[in-house]
């Protein structure tokens, strides 16, 4: 932003002392930056202006009459607020302020303790990191619309191809051109899935295409992408009879089947069997990927879910991956309502399972 312009703050704020004092702060401030500060001392006026839009980075208090900071923090958010949102309240809470880091805060301020340079310092930081977060997601947008194009052309040709023509494939030749289509559809949700990790952890909804699907076609499905890549495994099903429909995103879901097989894969140096188990539980389906690998010591179950944390083992050094595959299952999972969660021993194997809240209407009729 050009050191000509001011940063529009808005201040929401029923204590009309808290808007003379942060005036007076903000007044106190020198150097490039400048500031123009508004107020609204009411949580429906706050919201209103919010959406709006007009400003630049906004304070909230946390106590607002009879509701608080906090309920209209997710709530700007959940409506796609872009700015950056600082909570303030009169004491420290770690609860809150962990609360509010959770719920896509850009920062957290005790106003008791909060001068001039820190309340500008919080100000300027925070707008900084929004900077950093358009460019990222400018730089996400330029890559994915820079793979897709190849990948459309990859597989218009080899769809051009097997629907025949003067030199009609055979056999082989139609296997692998089936086998090059689902690959250029396999990364092209790859790259959606990248996408999708973003806008979570810019504090957006990640968007689902829900229908109903037949489970087992997609578990077939999800067998062949990883079949194709394996290095060491070999795939099995165990489906329950009449495992019946969901009603999902499909793809988004054949993403996560799909990234818990290759891990599965990869992490299995001597090879063997990946079980691959649906059944369905009251109220629920319920996926279980089982591998025989090195597996993963408890303590670091719950660190695998975060964005590129990787098992650290040894024996785990050469293996190539993100470290974003199970955070983004995460993600996908807890998008349609369900739970992931890893079982594991060292030196006996993996299993990691979720569950979809299952819908009870039959699987859709093949053609």
């Amino acid at each position: 932003m050009p050191s000509s312009e001011a940063v529009r703050v808005l201040l929401v704020d029923d204590d009309e002392d808290d808007f003379v004092m942060t005036r007076a702060l903000l007044a106190e401030v020198t150097g490039s930056i400048r500031f123009r500060l508004e107020w609204a001392p009411t949580y429906d006026q706050g919201r209103a202006l919010i959406l709006e839009g007009r400003h630049d980075v906004y304070l909230l208090d946390y106590q607002l009459g009879g509701r608080d900071g906090l309920e209209l923090l997710q709530e700007a958010i959940a409506a796609g607020c872009k700015a950056p949102i600082i909570l303030l309240t009169g004491q420290g809470d770690d609860a809150v302020d962990r609360d509010a880091m959770k719920a896509g805060a850009a920062d957290f301020l005790v106003k008791g303790q909060a001068d001039a340079h820190l309340l500008e310092r919080s100000i300027r930081y925070a707008l900084e990191r929004r900077r950093i977060e358009q460019m990222k997601d400018r730089l996400l947008a330029l890559a994915s619309h820079e793979l897709r194009t190849p990948l459309t052309a990859i597989k218009g040709y080899a769809l051009t191809i097997l629907q025949g023509g003067a030199l009609a494939p055979d056999a082989l030749e139609t296997e692998c051109l089936q086998s090059i289509i689902q690959g250029a559809d396999h990364l092209t949700r790859l790259i959606d899935g990248f996408l999708d990790l973003s806008r979570v952890e810019a504090g957006r909804a990640i968007d689902l295409v829900c229908e109903d699907f037949d489970v087992r076609a997609m578990v077939d499905e999800a067998v062949g992408i990883a079949a194709m890549a394996a290095r060491r495994c070999t795939y099995v099903v165990a489906c329950d009879e009449g495992i019946g429909a969901l009603h999902g995103d499909r793809y988004k879901l054949l993403l996560v089947l799909t990234n818990l097989l290759s891990n599965a894969d990869k992490y299995s140096p001597g090879g063997g069997e990946v079980t691959l188990r649906v059944t369905r539980a009251p109220g629920e389906v319920r996926f279980a990927v089982e591998d025989h690998g090195m597996g993963i010591p408890a303590d670091a179950h719950d660190a695998l879910f975060t964005p590129f944390h990787r098992v650290r083992d040894p024996r785990a050094l050469d293996i190539r991956g993100t470290g974003l595959g199970l955070s983004l299952s995460k993600h996908l999972v807890e998008a349609h309502g369900g739970r992931i969660w890893i079982d594991s021993e060292v030196g006996r194997g993996t299993t990691v399972s979720f569950t979809i809240p299952a819908r009870t209407s039959p699987a859709p009729q093949s053609a």
